[in-house]
């Protein structure tokens, strides 16, 4: 499909059957803007292919396999094929679940949420594969089942500040990573990390200006932080009139026209708030049933006309309609097994 009003995604997936069927890796998906939706053909890339990240400053695709023995590969896109751009890297650390790169391309930094742990690796083909910086986390949640150690969830790069911020579920806190040392190294410092309230399990977040929302996996709330103060303003009931089934929230998205999309795991739905900068404040919107089990991951196209909801546990992708950000009804629905992730071209 081509057309400057079409969308390309790659769908990352489950390649070990434990939730959904197990697919055989992963594939590329095009929309266009009357909503038609085209999948292609999969293309192996090695086992567990769960997120997948393309830079905006090469093109290069990333990916992590969520691997007991964490791994991650880059890849040079040309069209429907693809190729190795560099030698696989071991993260060492346990079920890599998220990856991002930095504003050159030059380095990617890895999420291991067993592993408890950031890693960074550098991009380049002639570079060691292996990571190169590894910055251990340390501490818990009131959650007996989901935090007794650190668990990063999401790695988010702040350029305006030059910093990193990752999601730690298990310890309920956004940890800050100053990336001004880099090559030579990736420093924390733990007094700067930003605190949310006990037991919300923070999963991933998008950054708007000098504030955050987060979407709290454990506890079904959003929050807003402060960036620039490093502080939780608030945080806000996403959807208080569904009953937890304890699998709760998973991705969030920042649509430009202000509205914060979160996938409801509980509710198996993409749920809508409006942001309200200026308040610092979340309302609830909408909330569409996806027609799938367990959303893990969602996007939207570029001209923000569809959200797409890949439901992992139904082997399916949603397509809903978008109004000013808000979903209104699932369009079409596409059988692909166990889609966990969708990376968006730029």
């Amino acid at each position: 499909m081509t057309g400057a009003e079409a969308t390309r995604f790659w769908v990352g997936a489950s390649t070990l059957g434990a939730l959904g069927s197990a697919a055989r890796g992963i594939r590329p998906l095009d929309i266009a803007a009357d909503g038609t939706v085209t999948l292609g053909d999969v293309v192996e890339v090695g086992p567990n292919p769960m997120y997948l990240a393309v830079s905006a400053a090469t093109g290069v695709l990333g990916i992590v396999h969520e691997l007991a023995d964490g791994l991650v590969s880059t890849w040079t896109v040309e069209g429907d094929e693809l190729r190795a751009f560099g030698e696989p890297g071991r993260t060492g650390a346990a079920d890599p679940c998220h990856l991002a790169f930095d504003e050159s391309g030059d380095w990617i930094f890895a999420a291991n949420y067993s592993g408890g742990r950031l890693t960074a690796h550098p991009s380049a083909p002639d570079a060691a594969a292996d990571a190169v910086h590894a910055v251990p986390f340390s501490g818990s949640g009131p959650n007996p089942e989901r935090q007794t150690a650190p668990h990063a969830h999401q790695a988010v790069v702040d350029s305006a500040r030059d910093r990193l911020l990752v999601a730690d579920l298990g310890s309920d806190r956004i940890r800050v990573l100053a990336l001004d040392a880099l090559p030579e190294a990736l420093r924390h410092d733990e007094s700067r990390d930003l605190e949310i309230h006990a037991g919300a399990g923070p999963r991933h977040l998008v950054i708007a200006g000098d504030l955050a929302v987060v979407a709290n996996e454990l506890d079904r709330t959003a929050s807003v932080l402060d960036l620039q103060g490093g502080r939780e303003l608030a945080w806000f009931d996403v959807d208080d009139r569904v009953a937890p089934r304890g699998l709760g929230l998973s991705a969030i998205r920042l649509t430009r026209a202000g509205t914060v999309l979160i996938g409801d795991r509980d509710a198996d739905a993409l749920v809508a708030m409006r942001f309200d900068r200026d308040a610092r404040t979340l309302e609830r919107l909408a909330s569409v049933p996806t027609g799938g089990r367990h959303p893990r991951d969602l996007h939207v196209s570029h001209d923000e006309r569809f959200a797409l909801v890949a439901d992992q546990a139904s082997d399916s992708i949603a397509v809903i309609a978008l109004d000013e950000g808000v979903p209104t009804e699932v369009r079409a629905t596409l059988q692909t097994p166990a889609p966990a992730c969708l990376a968006r071209l730029p």
